[in-house]
């Protein structure tokens, strides 16, 4: 049997400005909207299934109050989606400049409209 990770989930107070944000800032594609939740493609690996709700809850977790990501995305060009995140006026961790780990990759934290947190992360060349 075949396993693998099919999609993530994460909880929308807006599904049309989700499903806009999506697109526009992590380069995503509308797979389908239901009305009560969208599939949104953005590449390889799992899809993120948007969920509509009115309960006040994210995915994003904490570690000693600190917040925690559910969702993390390779990406190639992360200055591209750090810019797009910044244009969106979404809230992001530090002054906009990705964290630099000892292995040269760059992370960069940032929240959706909704304040789900999500890393992405640029491999080093």
């Amino acid at each position: 049997m075949r396993k693998f990770i099919s999609h993530v989930q994460v909880p929308t107070n807006n599904l049309e400005d989700s499903i806009h944000w999506y697109v526009k800032c992590l380069g995503g594609s509308l797979v389908a909207n239901f009305g009560e939740f969208a599939i949104i493609d953005i590449g390889e690996g799992p899809n993120i299934n948007l969920w509509k709700t009115t309960d006040r809850t994210t995915s994003t977790f904490t570690i000693d109050g600190k917040p925690f990501p559910t969702v993390g995305i390779e990406v190639e060009n992360i200055d591209r989606i750090i810019n797009m995140v910044i244009e969106s006026g979404t809230d992001y961790e530090g002054d906009g400049i990705p964290v630099v780990d000892q292995e040269g990759r760059k992370f960069f934290r940032f929240f959706d409209p909704t304040g789900n947190m999500i890393v992405v992360h640029e491999e080093q060349n």
